[in-house]
């Protein structure tokens, strides 16, 4: 035994009393805490004309006096060599996960990665239901030849196989599927997952598939205001077999978007006070959005809880999809339009046409037109809806109930417009 080593027994050890530091010699020392916690320590210096730095070994009795001994011994044998202890052991640390993350991703399928890493980091940015079920999509089924090969060893031609079925014949979900799919390896590469050249960058096809078409996004096509009347009327001859065709009339009422209206529940609806709440998560300003429920409003939902032939839960659908426990789809509404021949119209124009008729027709305020559209307001637009701004808009949204059930606001009388198709 070298001199000045080994000073404590176990005894001494085991009845350490809190506050106390005993000397092992050789820079180990055991600290008890005022609380009665204990832990060993190496006091070493790294060199001649270096500072002395600490070395937590361990606590105590997890860590026993002997194996203390033998970590403080391993290193000193460091430091004779001219190594720090401290440093090496954080090297040790990172190659250890270095080969940890290299076997765990060496094991990580496509559809692991996308399902559990991938998405629950990008879904969460988005508002709009649609474009969380388009993303899906992607990885589920446009990309389903991927999801069981191992993510570290998917090729530019395995893309290229998902690719070019769609490439021509649908171009738009083609294009989308290539830049989330540039988009997943990029994070794969970022964190580790992947390590060669991103097969699904575009730079890889461009000698292969067609240029893909620009995608541009115009004004959504909107039923003028001095013609909605008559499509209303012609709507509602088709809800006593349509639950969409209610739908859409609930989304004209309300200036909502589709997808606030598709997931819309029973839980969201407080008909004490006659408003239909909007989660946050659901809208595009990341805020909940509250909006005032009309009379026909109130039919609607008369109508809509008659239809589920029972009790409505909190989290049943507000208008349900055909298949059990699933909402209504995106293209529903749209296919109302298209069978009633407004096809060249769009559901989200809708609020196109509740905004030109409140903003040309009538003197309802600026603020109380783009706060029920949910639109982002000024300072100090934003300081006057505070207050009452539901019950404000209120009267406006009955108001365009009645315009849109024919009725002329300033004199009640009949405005109905035969439409030329």
């Amino acid at each position: 035994m070298v001199k000045g080593l080994h000073l404590l027994t176990v005894k001494q050890v085991e009845s350490v009393k809190p506050g106390t530091t005993l000397s092992d010699g050789g820079g180990l020392t055991l600290r008890c805490g005022a609380r009665g916690n204990t832990r060993w320590v190496l006091r070493y210096r790294p060199g001649p004309k270096m500072n002395q730095r600490e070395m937590g070994l361990g606590s105590f009795p997890a860590t026993t006096l002997a194996q203390a001994r033998k970590k403080a011994a391993a290193a000193r044998d460091m430091v004779a060599a001219g190594l720090d202890p401290i440093e090496e052991a954080q090297q040790a640390a990172e190659a250890a996960k270095a080969e940890a993350q290299a076997a765990q991703a060496e094991e990580m399928t496509f559809g692991r990665y996308a399902d559990e890493i991938f998405l629950p980091t990008v879904l969460p940015n988005f508002s709009n239901a649609a474009h969380i079920q388009q993303w899906e999509a992607t990885f589920r089924k446009h990309a389903a030849s991927l999801r069981a090969l191992p993510l570290a060893k998917v090729t530019r031609d395995d893309v290229l196989a998902v690719l070019r079925p769609i490439w021509t014949t649908k171009s738009v979900t083609a294009t989308r599927s290539r830049e989330r799919l540039e988009r997943l390896f990029s994070h794969a590469t970022q964190n580790g997952y992947f390590h060669a050249d991103n097969p699904a960058a575009w730079r890889q096809f461009d000698a292969t598939l067609p240029a893909p078409r620009k995608l541009t996004r115009g004004h959504h096509a909107s039923i003028p205001h001095d013609e909605i009347s008559p499509f209303i009327a012609e709507l509602r001859t088709r809800q006593a077999e349509s639950t969409a065709a209610l739908m859409l009339e609930w989304i004209a009422l309300s200036a909502c978007r589709t997808g606030e209206a598709r997931f819309g529940t029973w839980a969201e609806l407080d008909l004490n006070r006659m408003v239909w709440t909007i989660p946050a998560e659901r809208m595009k300003m990341r805020r909940d959005h509250v909006v005032p429920i009309t009379e026909r409003m109130a039919v609607i939902l008369e109508e809509a809880k008659r239809r589920h032939g029972r009790d409505v839960a909190p989290e049943d659908w507000l208008f349900p999809g055909p298949r059990k426990g699933k909402p209504l789809s995106e293209m529903a509404a749209i296919m109302q339009l298209k069978r009633m021949n407004y096809g060249q119209y769009t559901v989200h124009g809708l609020r196109a046409t509740f905004k030109g008729w409140a903003a040309t027709c009538t003197e309802f305020a600026r603020e109380l037109i783009e706060e029920q559209l949910a639109h982002q307001l000024g300072a100090v637009e934003r300081a006057y809806m505070r207050v009452s701004a539901v019950e404000r808009r209120r009267p406006m949204m009955e108001a365009w109930a009645s315009h849109l059930d024919g009725q002329d606001v300033t004199t009640g009388a009949k405005n109905v417009v035969t439409m030329r198709r």
